[in-house]
């Protein structure tokens, strides 16, 4: 498979992913004003409540779309409709140079301090992480919803108390289905981490890896990632997706074999 390829199909599970949290709760959504385009081959998000680039952007230019002139004009009358400067995650080393060097022409550039690190597994085999004292792992469903997202919360706390309601409401409606998996690590049976698995076939998305901070140090997250992995195997899935900033969690990926397949950054028009 081309290297465009593969992060098309990165960039397509980042997409579900990111949509999947902010249509978790319809009701909410519609009150923030959240609107999803596919249009022209890209994913894009806007949000009438907030200017936040992360949920006002879009993804997969180069990759998942066609580099045109068209596509960027249908993006930029979307954008401008929602009174959104246009914003695009762009995959630096898959895209092509073509596609930089029109986004150079249109006005763009890279916006320091945006850049999201997308890493792949896609090895035969699948990795062992070490066996830790105490953990069990647990799908949940709607029932530990509220459980679950106490847990998750206490890792992202800086996204605020909304985060909180939308993780709930993803599992609570979706936890019990084929598309998103949720689970609970518990140490000696006290709550202690968090994971989600995305089915975006051929493509496993992990995402929401969380670990309480008085159980880490211990190698929980890298045996909830295992977890994670060896259920997308077991239902046919080959290529596995995560994403993070935080270079403990891109050690514990490389630890288990994971490749960083590339870095995203947010082009946003300067001109």
């Amino acid at each position: 498979m081309k290297s465009v390829e593969l992060a098309a199909l990165m960039q397509r599970t980042e997409g579900v992913e990111i949509t999947s949290y902010l249509v978790a709760d319809p009701r909410g959504a519609k009150q923030s004003g959240v609107r999803v385009s596919h249009a022209g081959g890209l994913i894009s998000w806007t949000m009438k409540s907030t200017d936040n680039g992360f949920l006002n952007r879009a993804l997969g230019f180069g990759t998942m779309s066609d580099a045109t002139g068209a596509v960027l004009d249908r993006l930029e009358r979307r954008f401008a409709a929602a009174g959104r400067a246009p914003r695009i995650a762009i995959a630096h080393g898959p895209t092509p140079r073509a596609a930089l060097r029109l986004l150079e022409r249109r006005g763009y550039a890279p916006e320091e301090g945006t850049e999201e690190h997308i890493y792949c597994y896609d090895h035969r085999a699948l990795p062992r992480a070490r066996s830790v004292d105490g953990l069990t792992v647990e799908r949940v469903g709607p029932a530990h919803a509220a459980e679950y997202a106490k847990i998750a919360f206490a890792s992202f706390a800086e996204r605020g108390p909304w985060f909180r309601g939308i993780v709930e409401a993803l599992v609570r409606r979706r936890g019990h289905g084929r598309s998103l998996s949720a689970y609970l690590g518990r140490i000696d049976g006290m709550p202690a981490a968090t994971g989600m698995l995305f089915d975006v076939r051929p493509v496993a998305g992990l995402g929401n890896g969380s670990v309480l901070r008085k159980f880490r140090g211990r190698g929980i997250q890298s045996a909830m990632i295992a977890h994670r992995m060896r259920a997308g195997r077991e239902r046919g899935l080959r290529i596995f997706f995560g994403q993070t900033q935080n270079p403990a969690s891109a050690h514990n990926l490389e630890d288990l074999g994971w490749r960083l397949l590339y870095t995203e950054i947010d082009w946003v028009r300067t001109t």
